[in-house]
């Protein structure tokens, strides 16, 4: 049932994951069925082909992930077996990764099968250089010795909401009882979009959370508004889970570099990546 479900999670297929897992399209829903009333709770939305994960989908994909990446370290480590070094192993922030890479990575392997981005996500805080990787996404500016560093993007904010809990307020001047979110690991956001928007008309209470993607559920729940990075709530607003509060007021965030050791400077697969990134972004900022 698991495997199935992380087939499923990662490449987003049920086709695809039935195909990894030598299997049919039917065994495939058999097991998510079973692994759904097993947990008591549903993995997916209903309806549609390929219907989105639910918050408890996306949890559960979450926790499948770094299971998995700490097996295959494990295994690379007590292997003899030469590495496969087609397959890049990359460092990624656990919001980032979760709502905007994982979902895109098929389109990569699609249109070059010999290039696998093996991803692993990181948390703030984490010392994320004791582990194994080619290179990784960062945005907190450091850069270690040996190290270089490429732009990626700069993030803009702007603020989200559930719709159910907005209603009409953001046809309003004015966030009455609407509680505030913020993340301990991104500081000073929602003030700087709160001076950005000029209002004082502001009754919410503030929320604070250790994780920014733990804030970013409790959004996607409808408990409070969050100052979110545009191109991350783009797909939950196509999807009608997040509506923004006063598009046009935004403010610039945090720069995402990615770095990698000068040895491996002349690495035609990260150049790739790179102009891969770049590529998504810019295409996410348009859409």
């Amino acid at each position: 049932m698991l495997a199935c479900f992380e087939a499923l999670a990662r490449l987003g297929s049920r086709e695809t994951a039935a195909a990894e897992l030598n299997v049919t399209e039917g065994a495939v829903a058999k097991q998510l069925r079973a692994l759904e009333q097993w947990l008591g709770t549903p993995l997916f939305e209903s309806g549609g082909r390929e219907p989105a994960m639910t918050v408890a989908g996306r949890r559960l994909a979450q926790a499948m992930t770094a299971a998995m990446e700490t097996i295959q370290l494990g295994l690379e480590e007590v292997s003899q077996r030469p590495v496969d070094r087609r397959e890049l192993r990359i460092l990624v922030p656990a919001t980032f990764s979760m709502h905007w890479l994982v979902p895109r990575l098929p389109r990569i392997e699609q249109a070059d099968p010999a290039f696998r981005i093996r991803v692993h996500t990181t948390h703030t805080g984490e010392d994320w250089l004791a582990l194994p990787h080619d290179a990784a996404i960062r945005r907190d500016g450091f850069l270690p010795s040996g190290y270089r560093q490429e732009l990626l993007f700069q993030e803009e904010l702007a603020a989200y909401a559930s719709p159910a809990l907005l209603g009409g307020v953001d046809l309003r001047e004015i966030l009455e009882g609407v509680p505030l979110l913020e993340s301990r690991t991104r500081p000073g956001e929602l003030d700087r979009w709160l001076a950005a928007w000029q209002s004082q008309k502001i009754n919410g209470m503030r929320r604070s959370f250790t994780h920014f993607y733990t804030a970013y559920e409790a959004a996607l729940a409808g408990e409070g508004l969050l100052v979110i990075p545009t191109a991350l709530a783009a797909e939950d607003v196509r999807n009608g889970r997040l509506v923004p509060f006063r598009p046009l007021v935004k403010v610039k965030g945090a720069r995402h570099m990615l770095l990698w050791r000068k040895a491996d400077e002349a690495s035609t697969t990260l150049m790739a990546l790179a102009v891969w990134l770049r590529q998504e972004m810019a295409s996410s900022f348009c859409g």
